[in-house]
């Protein structure tokens, strides 16, 4: 399992802040997070936009894309993940 995707689940459903290869970060609220064997899938949204998160297993990257008016556009590599203290 890839370890960051492991962390999305296990921190979901309380937010958490995603770090992006370009050293962007955002907060996020995940609705759904699964894993099929190795393959990882989840959905969430930032600041009213809806992001989904997709890794194939532990050597591949866990990417992201953001839903716009022409469908889905890549976001980018996520580089870390942490959970947002109450």
């Amino acid at each position: 399992m890839h370890t960051l995707a492991k962390r999305i689940h296990n921190i979901t459903p309380r937010s958490m802040v995603l770090t992006f290869a370009d050293e962007t970060t955002r907060r996020m609220e995940i609705s759904s997070a699964e894993f099929f064997q190795e393959a990882f899938q989840a959905e969430g949204e930032s600041d009213g936009t809806r992001y989904r998160f997709v890794s194939d297993g532990d050597e591949d990257p866990l990417v992201a894309a953001r839903e716009t008016d022409d469908g889905w556009e890549p976001v980018g590599e996520v580089t870390a993940v942490e959970r947002v203290e109450s």
